[in-house]
């Protein structure tokens, strides 16, 4: 009995002892984890109103723009970038805006907003996208080197004849008409029976051979 007694005492001693070595430490690290347990739910309760604001002004842009009210569409977008920075939602208002602008005849405008929006993508799942909306915009620019330099090496999977397509209506602009016509055919060649869109490049390289044969006839 005597040395069950000892050994349970000596064990509640060693417990004490290491409570008073150890319980700071220990308490802080309940407290950090309390703390991070609270600290979660107030990021994700956070970013749920966060993306709840953007939805809203995404929505609030599209409404406008439909309305065809463009400066109005501006306006929100500019609050967006304001209340919600970064926001993918704010990304899609930005290609909503660009696009309504080139409509409106505001190039400028258009151009530095796909810019920005190059800019902030980079790599991201809306770059090719981007880059195919503004060598498009630089094509009607007469601006075909600024365009080819967006299109410059491989095409993103799935936009090869979309790349294809664009490089040959830029190489069009830059009177390169045997690589245009090179570019169209490769894309005509991926498209093939895909209905209106493969027809589309069919028109254009149908278009820029028969100008061929006839200036080389002249």
């Amino acid at each position: 009995m005597a040395v069950e007694l000892y050994d349970e005492h000596e064990q509640s001693e060693r417990v004490r002892g290491w409570l008073r070595e150890n319980g700071a430490s220990l308490l802080i690290g309940v407290g950090l984890a309390l703390a991070g347990i609270f600290g979660w739910r107030q990021w994700i309760s956070y970013q749920d109103s966060r993306d709840l604001l953007a939805s809203e002004y995404y929505t609030a842009i599209q409404l406008e723009l439909d309305e065809d009210r463009l400066s109005a569409a501006q306006e929100q977008f500019a609050e967006m970038q304001e209340a919600v920075d970064g926001h993918t939602y704010g990304d899609l208002a930005a290609m909503l805006l660009a696009a309504a602008e080139v409509e409106a005849g505001e190039v400028a405008a258009a151009l530095d907003r796909y810019q920005a929006l190059l800019e902030r993508n980079a790599e991201g799942a809306l770059e090719p996208l981007i880059r195919l909306r503004l060598a498009r915009l630089h094509a009607a620019q007469g601006q075909g080197e600024q365009g080819l330099t967006l299109l410059a090496g491989d095409a993103p999977i799935g936009f090869e004849s979309l790349w294809l397509e664009v490089r040959g209506d830029l190489l069009v602009g830059l009177d390169r008409t045997d690589e245009a016509i090179e570019a169209y055919a490769d894309a005509a060649e991926q498209l093939r029976g895909e209905g209106n869109s493969a027809r589309l490049v069919e028109v254009k390289l149908d278009a820029l051979r028969s100008r061929t044969r006839t200036a080389e006839a002249s």
